[in-house]
């Protein structure tokens, strides 16, 4: 009797830790996704250099109402990518982090995963 007791809680052992092995791979990847998603939403022109060092190019527009700033960085894999930046001419204003594109304008990157795997550097990990 107390071997067929062993065996079955052995089973149910095995399947708990296959369960918890299962929960845990999609929980380290919503984790890792929410991380990639909190790196880059909240990115300022500060954050950004502070991060991934000085840029090729720092350009700051008055376009009164707006203030434009883009950042442009050379990127390991995708060429050269364009960070821009939006800000109301208000001294109190805040940067708002518009958009990340390559050079040309041809490729936008939108979800947090395309903008790290573009320029490494922005990863919170690193």
């Amino acid at each position: 009797m107390n071997r067929k007791l062993l065996i079955a809680v052995g089973c149910v052992a095995g399947i708990v830790g296959v369960c918890v092995m299962i929960a845990a791979s999609g929980w380290f990847k919503e984790r890792r996704e929410n991380r990639q998603f909190i790196a880059v939403n909240n990115l300022t022109p500060e954050r950004l250099i502070a991060r991934c060092g000085s840029p090729v190019g720092d350009e700051t527009k008055n376009l009164y109402p707006i203030i434009a700033r883009d950042l442009t960085y050379k990127s390991e894999s995708r060429g050269t990518v364009v960070f821009k930046f939006t800000k109301t001419a208000e001294e109190s204003s805040d940067w708002v982090f518009a958009s990340m594109q390559d050079s040309e304008g041809a490729t936008e990157y939108e979800s947090p995963t395309e903008k790290i795997s573009a320029l490494s550097c922005l990863d919170s990990r690193k």
